[in-house]
């Protein structure tokens, strides 16, 4: 628009691969044959070749069993037995992609981004299970399919197609690098919601409300998220501001700090209850809430996380009126830092030494996984864990970690 002020905008269509070949084992293909050494506790003779040897990629194995067709061509799979079902007009899902900004130059070599960032999954695969009971207290009396065909098992269709949708505003606000010093802030207010998580998992819903009720906030949404990075050079030494060349510069010289600080706002909870609904097959049962959610911040066993005192129970074949993701957990902060400096090694060449001191989490601050949101079990309303195991590059959730380390370059 202006040499000072630039808008950006975009559109895109990505397409997902199918997110896997369960289709390929429909009939007929789906004929499985195992050959097992008698072994240990397993109930299979060992399988032998025609001529009394047994199998091996060297000496190969036995035709395969051939699918047995019944003489009315109609197969009659064991009621008590899982099945499949392919729908056959189902095709890729999708995503719809956009985004709007504007950039403005500001003084002092300062930019800011304004961006509005979106995006819709079309046809987003769910394993969905086509006999869960319909019926709360029925049993299995409450499947579609016990009726017509006396099947209990689950009937899963691979796949079903949902949506998804992700809105956000978000803005950067960056310090090119000059003087030594060059920075970046970053921050997200966004919305992601869909019906289940991951790319072909199943839902959480069949019966009351339906299969509507699955749509909430994705499980990894957080609402805001920032981040801080920079990198600062200290204004000392040769070629710097201050005592270049002095011999106070050649020891305080070559000195440089970075560091990213992240914050960002708990992800989802679903509070859940005694998984005796009776449904027959499938359904999640979410608790009643009898008062206002409010954040205790507890941690650890006798401290909860939430006021447990705002659900009630779900005593047998009572659904409770909550769905997913109606609340958050522990948010998460993070800093890690660094401190350099680099040793010229001989004056007029690149023979230079970095010394280095990185600290992982240097705050030493926990990174909290979410509370135990279900009501039967003994640890309910607590917080017992972090993120995930491991420290440092293996994995966040860990204490600090110091590193040391030098480098040559040359």
């Amino acid at each position: 628009m202006t040499p000072k002020t630039v808008i950006r905008t975009g559109f895109g269509i990505s397409y997902t691969p199918f997110p896997d070949n369960t289709w390929a084992y429909n009939f007929p293909v789906r004929s499985n044959n195992s050959y097992v050494a008698l072994t240990g506790a397993d109930a299979f003779g060992t399988a032998q070749l025609p001529n009394g040897v047994a199998p091996t990629f060297a000496n190969g194995f036995p035709a395969p069993a051939p699918v047995v067709v019944p003489a009315n061509g109609i197969l009659k799979p064991d009621p008590t037995t899982a099945q499949v079902e392919i729908p056959l007009n189902y095709r890729n899902g999708y995503i719809e992609a956009w985004n709007f900004a504007v950039q403005r130059e500001l003084p002092w070599k300062f930019v800011i981004d304004v961006a509005y960032v979106g995006s819709h999954g079309v046809d987003t695969p769910a394993a969905v299970n086509l006999n869960a009971g319909q019926i709360i207290g029925a049993m299995n009396a409450g499947q579609p399919f016990r009726a017509k065909y006396g099947t209990t098992a689950s009937v899963t269709q691979y796949f079903q197609g949902f949506s998804s949708t992700y809105n956000s505003l978000q803005v950067k606000f960056d310090r090119r690098f000059t003087s030594g010093l060059i920075m970046t802030t970053a921050f997200t207010w966004q919305k992601a919601m869909d019906f289940q998580g991951g790319d072909d998992g199943g839902l959480d819903f069949y019966a009351g409300q339906g299969i509507g009720r699955n749509y909430a906030r994705a499980d990894f949404d957080r609402t805001l998220n920032f981040i801080q990075s920079y990198i600062y050079r200290l204004p000392f030494g040769q070629g710097r501001r201050f005592m270049a060349h002095s011999l106070a510069g050649k020891i305080l010289g070559g000195w440089q700090v970075a560091g990213i600080l992240s914050f960002r706002t708990g992800t989802p909870l679903t509070f859940t209850g005694n998984s005796t609904l009776n449904l027959g097959s499938n359904g999640t049962t979410t608790l009643q809430q009898v008062a206002p959610i409010q954040t205790l911040g507890g941690i650890n066993v006798g401290n909860p996380w939430f006021t447990t005192a705002s659900f009630a129970g779900t005593p047998n074949n009572i659904q409770g009126d909550t769905g997913r993701a109606i609340w958050s957990g522990p948010s998460l902060f993070a800093l890690n830092a660094s401190l350099s400096r680099e040793i010229l090694l001989r004056e007029g060449s690149f023979y230079r030494m970095q010394l280095r001191l990185d600290t992982l989490n240097a705050t030493n601050t926990a990174q909290f996984s979410n509370p135990n949101t279900n009501r039967v079990s003994n640890n309910y309303g607590f917080v017992t864990g972090t993120l995930s195991s491991g420290t440092g590059v293996n994995g966040t959730g860990g204490g600090r970690v110091v590193s040391c380390g030098v480098k040559v370059f040359f």
